[in-house]
């Protein structure tokens, strides 16, 4: 769900389980860079994955929590092709990614 947008980067929103919050948050420290760059590299993993093999798509917990990042848009327009492509929610691609990202 997109919500809001500043210079290019729009403001997204996925439900995720709090542990994995976390693992966003302490990669961002131990990387020391910005939450919003784990973002982009998670999504950029999954857009180069998806052009190898075949993803198989999560679905946002029920229990976890809506949390907000910001995108760089050029990043969302891969994840917007890629969801349209795979015929799925651009929020269960955002959440595979992340999810995939700190397997």
């Amino acid at each position: 769900m997109t919500t809001a947008k500043k210079a290019e980067r729009t403001l997204q929103q996925v439900k995720m389980p709090d542990d994995l919050h976390r693992a966003i948050k302490m990669k961002a420290v131990q990387d020391d860079v910005l939450m919003q760059e784990v973002f982009d590299e998670a999504m950029e993993k999954l857009i180069a994955d998806r052009k190898i093999k075949k993803i198989q798509y999560l679905a946002s917990p029920r229990e976890g929590k809506s949390r907000s990042f910001w995108l760089r848009d050029s990043i969302l327009a891969e994840v917007q092709s890629a969801a349209e492509q795979d015929d799925v929610p651009v929020n269960r691609v955002e959440y595979t990614a992340l999810v995939r990202f700190f397997e």
